[in-house]
């Protein structure tokens, strides 16, 4: 075998995103709390980058104009219903921005290779403002815009100030992650108020410790009247415990809440509680009568009730109405309400986008007196400026480590000005696009819901379907029928007679069908069919199946009742 060395040169292609270019699109998938950590982050790496509090005024800070395009400010704009026949979404909303100099020259960034990879770069977006409104035809903007940049999210605007006092819980929050109360030490809490002797307090002490964890006491009485004897004759007690004794200990046990706790079963459980009601509740004698042959009652043996018991199909239903307003596991109930200190605490989605109803001027027509406003959340959106203190120490033509260093953190607290303004505005446009295709959700509900893919969005936008993606991801939207994931307003569709409709409105139809049914006769996945069938929504009775459990439904044989 022979071995030969030679030299080749070869020509290729490629494209490499800056850390700039990494940043922007970093920026645009993030959350509002996200957002909040990266902003405090950069603050505290970059000198020449801070925050304009509450108690500031723009005019202060911006004296000259070396630093107009340093803060995060909008002017007033406003887009008619004209503006927005006449032009496109994108020529309308862009119409308001205008290109820097300043930001294009020393930010480093190659806007063509921006645009490739699906960012909108129209220059620093000094003249966007967060609010957009319009009404049931087009995007409207309402005369009384305002400004949409203050404080982002309490919580990172005062984590400086509260970092003392969170140093100060940790140790309490630790510890109450130690422990846990359960049904046993709830018990035998309310057993110290009763006045109990040395040997009955041994009695309840056996009986709780033999307590499972839905409350029912699982020791057979004659084993533990056996094991107390013995423990007699060891110690050589005076007296012998007695069996009524252990039934009486057992009946305080079964006193304390919950109600039906220390039953050592299913029917005593029920029994217990049903000895709390009012005497003169309706059918209370025959849920006794009921419990009395729970064997049948488990099978539902309707037929062996009857028997049993002596009563009608006619008060057997009622009576067993009854006892479906009984706890039947009164430990996990308990359980279930107690604080769980060992997991975190419940996270609260905060809106990025709010959507808000207008009203328009009296005396026009219905189809026009409702509109929509559109804005960005005021309480999620940092505002930043660029420190002028330091950056009139930038001087030119000074190569010198301190000069470079702060010519260096100038650029880059411009950058991150600029792309976060690009995020907010690339936002706005995306959501009142949405709202705009789904006004119909707005009003009815999500059977409403109309089909909608990314690249509707990415076409009316002017973005690319990578940037839509990257901007309704974790991105929430609060609209009077609640609050939403932006990605909850793109769905597939399917064709019906009336055209396409939305895989989520299906959905919806489904689920509304299911809540109205006859608990003894549930519709079936055919009956389902042909119901959307007869409205012009032709889908097999597969794809019914598949959204039902998509939904957590069980099939019509898990779903009907017997009685």
């Amino acid at each position: 075998m022979s071995m030969s060395f030679g030299l080749a040169t070869t020509l290729s292609t490629s494209q490499k995103l800056t850390p700039q270019m990494q940043q922007a699109i970093k920026l645009l998938q993030l959350s509002s709390l996200e957002l909040a950590q990266e902003v405090q982050a950069k603050l505290d790496s970059n000198p020449l980058l801070e925050r304009i509090e509450d108690d500031e005024e723009y005019g202060d800070s911006e004296g000259s104009d070396s630093g107009a395009n340093d803060s995060m400010e909008t002017a007033e704009h406003s887009l008619t219903l004209d503006d927005w026949n006449q032009t496109t979404a994108t020529d309308a909303f862009s119409s308001t921005a205008k290109k820097t100099d300043e930001y294009g020259a020393d930010s480093g960034v190659d806007i063509d290779r921006l645009e490739t990879v699906g960012l909108e770069t129209n220059g620093a977006p000094a003249g966007d403002d967060n609010i957009t409104d319009f009404d049931a035809a087009a995007y409207n903007d309402d005369d009384n815009v305002t400004d949409y940049r203050t404080d982002n999210y309490a919580s990172a605007a005062s984590s400086q100030t509260t970092s003392s006092a969170q140093h100060a819980n940790e140790d309490f929050d630790s510890y109450q992650g130690g422990t846990s109360a359960t049904i046993q030490d709830h018990v035998r809490w309310q057993l110290n108020f009763k006045r109990l002797s040395d040997t009955d307090t041994l009695i309840a002490e056996y009986l709780i410790d033999s307590m499972d964890e839905m409350g029912f006491v699982r020791l057979d009485i004659d084993e533990l009247l056996q094991s107390l004897d013995t423990m007699a004759s060891f110690y050589q007690w005076e007296e012998r415990v007695e069996r009524d004794e252990i039934l009486a200990v057992l009946r305080i046990v079964q006193s304390c809440d919950p109600l039906g706790v220390g039953a050592r079963d299913l029917s005593e459980c029920l029994a217990l509680q049903l000895a709390k009601l009012d005497p003169s509740t309706a059918y209370l004698k025959e849920a006794h009568a009921l419990l009395s042959a729970s064997e049948y009652l488990v099978s539902n043996n309707i037929k062996a009730l009857t028997e049993h018991t002596g009563l009608t199909s006619e008060d057997i239903m009622p009576a067993l109405t009854l006892l479906r307003t009984l706890t039947p596991l009164p430990g996990v109930v308990f359980q279930k309400n107690q604080p769980d200190h060992a997991q975190s605490p419940d996270s609260y989605d905060i809106p990025d986008v709010l959507v808000t109803p207008i009203r328009r001027p009296t005396g026009l027509p219905d189809a026009q007196e409702a509109g929509w406003q559109v804005r960005l959340n005021p309480e999620t959106l940092p505002k930043l400026r660029v420190n002028q203190e330091y950056a009139s120490l930038v001087k030119r033509g000074d190569d010198s480590p301190d000069n470079q260093y702060l010519r260096d953190n100038l650029t880059d607290a411009r950058l991150f000005i600029r792309s976060i303004e690009e995020r907010n505005q690339n936002l706005l446009k995306v959501a009142t696009s949405i709202v705009h295709h789904q006004q119909a959700f707005l009003q009815q509900g999500a059977t409403a819901m109309q089909p909608l893919v990314l690249k509707v969005i990415a076409d009316e936008v002017g973005l690319h379907e990578s940037t839509v993606s990257r901007l309704t991801t974790s991105k929430t939207i609060l609209t009077p029928q609640g609050l939403f994931s932006l990605k909850h307003f793109f769905s597939s569709h399917v064709s019906s007679a009336d055209g396409d409709i939305s895989s989520t409105a299906i959905s919806a139809m489904i689920k509304q069908l299911i809540a109205d049914e006859d608990p003894k006769k549930p519709l079936s996945d055919s009956r389902i069919k042909e119901t959307l069938l007869a409205d012009g929504i032709d889908i097999a009775r597969r794809t019914v199946a598949k959204y039902r459990e998509a939904m957590n439904i069980g099939s019509s044989t898990q779903r009907k009742q017997k009685y």
